[in-house]
């Protein structure tokens, strides 16, 4: 595809724009007819609107769902150093809301949310208008939700949630690993031991017998028996 020039561009805004008062002034009949002459006598700020303001992004897209026009805004959410016209807008969509678009022939507008994605891969969840133009071409109006959008706001309160419970979970364990580290003793280095009666010398230079020593420093307990080889020699008789 070949993409538009600044001309294009421009003029396809300047389509859009009519477009919008269109579909405003039919919004309420007759009661809109006022508004729209308001719109007439202050078009220039409308434009100006459109086309810079921060807090809606505004796409204008053909039948096959290629980006026409866009205003700044859009390309500022998306993080996008590049003019997005020619491109197609599921490209900027999540796959859970790239089957919204095309409308049914039925259907000529949808509110809905759709959750774009920025050039970083950031999830950029949006309440959007789609309405379908009458050449079959699409108008989206969108509105960021990130601070306004209830059930965003309440997943994040969940996983807030889930994050400080396994925190103090992972808190109470790391607690209780220091406090059993700290009840090991461990028995290390070279031990002096009699090569007869088999008795400890402890750092204080007195002897133990090995059993005592190795219950003081460490965790083990004896307990008492007889092997074969002993109970022949200490007791022949038995």
């Amino acid at each position: 595809m070949i993409l538009p020039t600044y001309g294009d561009r421009q003029e396809r805004m300047a389509l859009l724009r009519i477009s919008i008062k269109q579909k405003i002034w039919l919004i309420n009949g007759n009661i809109m007819i006022d508004f729209k002459k308001f719109i007439e006598q202050h078009s220039n700020e409308i434009d100006h609107f459109f086309t810079n303001t921060d807090s809606l992004i505004v796409i204008h897209l053909d039948k096959e769902l290629n980006i026409l026009a866009h205003n700044e805004c859009f390309q500022k959410i998306i993080k996008s150093e590049e003019d997005c016209s020619g491109r197609k807008i599921n490209s900027f969509l999540l796959p859970e809301s790239q089957g919204v678009l095309p409308l049914p022939d039925s259907q000529n507008h949808l509110s809905v949310g759709l959750n774009f994605t920025s050039s970083d891969s950031f999830p950029l969840p949006m309440y959007c208008h789609i309405f379908k133009t009458d050449n079959d071409s699409y108008l989206l109006l969108g509105g960021n939700l990130m601070l306004t959008n209830d059930d965003f706001l309440q997943k994040m309160t969940v996983l807030t949630n889930e994050i400080a419970n396994v925190s103090r979970d992972l808190y109470r364990k790391n607690r209780a690993l220091k406090e059993a580290y700290s009840k090991i003793k461990m028995l290390s280095g070279i031990i002096p031991i009699c090569m007869h009666c088999k008795e400890i010398r402890d750092d204080k230079g007195y002897w133990n017998k090995l059993e005592e020593f190795i219950t003081e420093h460490s965790e083990a307990q004896f307990s008492h028996s007889i092997c074969d080889k002993c109970l022949k020699n200490q007791y022949p008789d038995l």
